[in-house]
């Protein structure tokens, strides 16, 4: 496609925005998309995640050994002419579960960890969807602004010459220089604006090459759009703070049990003197002092806490999510709207007021404005196609279609042979 020409990709845009919505999932027009998220695999971010996910599945082996191994005792001792000596063992039980307790809090801590390398992964594609469209957009309007450039420096060629030959007067020619002083800003400006938002691209995918095929048209026609907002409930900041506060409610058992009493019964063997000796013990802590109800109650308020944490961006986020669908569809119609206002006369408005001002219909004063005009409404064109296609990324975002998609399409990120 060629950018000289921002109507048409605009247009091509507004065709792939204007599809109609079906079921989030791959479409035949997928291989971009796996490229896109292979790619992210190798982000540093998610690579640290991958760690700590590592580390939370050793924690959930580790919470599965016994808490209490058995304790060895042992004396000697010499009394006048007699040698005494004993062995014993002891062994402290978990009468009231306190392994299970803490081995149920370690899966839910790796559920969280789980969540949280998700919602990592959804951030990255989000960001580098962004990414490309701001890349797409600048890289239009960069080129637009050459393309005036190129076309005021022949003009103003033009109004020398024809002020020379006493067709225009020096005001026409003044207007000319202005007009080229201003677009020269403009050009600088966009590929400012151009060069900033290729190296966001660059820093989110080091591998990608802007010669490549890899356009956010091509991107989001890989997955179908759709209106429901089910997947908000299946969104990984959701689940994240869902689990936070199942891992919270687990820990209030973990609690209960390591402080409730566990009985320690031991066995002692020996010769003391001419006399075997055996024995048997038994003990047991009483709380009696410190029954620690107030640290039971303290993490009850916690979990209630939590819970409403969760009740709290459940609702914010299904709001969120109807919110940017309505922004998504407004702008969908407003692409539409343009799109059918310029079509017919986007291609030809500048010749046609260029023949008018070689035959002197207008001034050179009212070609310019008109000119100005003319890309006033294409740059609106690639602004209007720009936010219309953040808005379609932050609704599959936001409904947790995007994170839906990531999860159903790649393999899963839990296992080492994803990373």
């Amino acid at each position: 496609m060629n950018l000289y020409k921002p109507f048409g990709f605009a247009c091509l845009c507004a065709t792939v925005l204007a599809a109609p919505p079906a079921l989030a999932a791959p479409t035949h027009n997928t291989a971009d998309l796996t490229w896109l998220l292979l790619q992210l695999k190798q982000h540093p971010n998610l690579q640290a995640d991958f760690q700590q996910l590592q580390s939370a599945t050793a924690s959930v082996r580790a919470a599965g050994q016994s808490l209490y191994n058995p304790n060895l005792e042992s004396s000697i001792e010499k009394e006048g002419d007699a040698n005494n000596f004993s062995i014993g063992l002891s062994q402290t039980f978990d009468i009231n579960d306190q392994q299970q307790a803490q081995h149920s809090a370690a899966l839910l801590t790796l559920v969280a960890q789980q969540q949280r390398l998700q919602l990592t992964y959804l951030q990255l594609v989000e960001q580098t969807l962004i990414a490309l469209i701001n890349w797409r957009s600048s890289k239009a309007a960069f080129q637009l602004a050459q393309q005036q450039e190129q076309q005021l420096e022949r003009l103003v060629t033009v109004v020398k010459r024809r002020r020379a030959a006493g067709e225009v007067g020096l005001l026409d020619e003044q207007l000319a220089l202005y007009s080229l002083s201003e677009i020269l800003n403009q050009t600088a400006q966009q590929a400012s604006a151009y060069a900033d938002a290729k190296l966001a691209v660059q820093a989110l995918l080091p591998t990608w090459h802007e010669d490549g095929q890899l356009t956010p048209e091509q991107l989001l026609s890989g997955i179908k759009l759709t209106t429901d907002t089910e997947n908000v409930v299946q969104h990984p900041q959701l689940l994240l703070v869902k689990s936070q506060w199942q891992q919270q409610r687990q820990q209030v058992k973990v609690i209960k049990a390591e402080r409730a009493v566990k009985p320690t019964i031991g066995l002692v063997a020996g010769k003391n003197g001419d006399d075997n000796l055996v024995s048997v013990s038994f003990s047991m802590p009483l709380n009696i002092v410190n029954n620690f109800s107030d640290e039971y109650q303290a993490a009850e308020f916690t979990v209630m806490s939590k819970e409403a944490e969760y009740q709290a961006l459940k609702r914010t986020m299904t709001f969120q999510a109807q919110a940017s669908k309505e922004v998504m569809q407004a702008y969908a119609q407003r692409v539409k709207r343009w799109q059918s206002i310029n079509q017919a006369n986007a291609d030809s408005s500048l010749a046609l007021i260029e023949q008018q001002w070689q035959s002197g219909d207008i001034s050179t004063a009212e070609y310019l404005t008109m000119r100005q005009q003319r890309i006033s409404g294409l740059l609106a064109g690639i602004e209007i196609v720009q936010q219309s296609q953040l808005a379609s990324v932050n609704w599959l975002t936001q409904s947790g279609q995007l994170s839906h998609y990531i999860s159903t399409f790649t393999d899963p990120l839990t296992d080492g042979a994803a990373l």
